[in-house]
């Protein structure tokens, strides 16, 4: 798992701004191996925004699971959440 949480962090260097580098890779940290390797397989494809995709899933999960908390200001949020903001309005 070293291994791949040290590509990961090469990746996160080159994909993520920086300010958001750190809850990039605690995201990583915390996530399971297949959200690992999926963020991996974005960036070896040069798909940058979906490696961010790839992290805003991986925290809707840690943060339904407890192992995460959101905060407002957090660069990874819901992915869900601009259909969230949207649908508030048409009910």
């Amino acid at each position: 798992m070293t291994n791949i949480l040290e590509e990961c962090k090469k990746a996160v260097e080159i994909e993520i701004r920086l300010d958001c580098r750190q809850e990039a890779m605690q995201i990583l940290e915390l996530a399971n191996k297949k959200d690992r390797m999926e963020f991996l397989k974005y960036h070896r494809e040069n798909q940058g925004n979906i490696c961010c995709l790839v992290l805003d899933f991986a925290k809707k999960e840690l943060v339904n699971s407890g192992k995460m908390e959101q905060k407002e200001n957090d660069c990874f949020k819901d992915p869900y959440i601009w259909f969230h903001e949207n649908n508030k309005e048409s009910k």
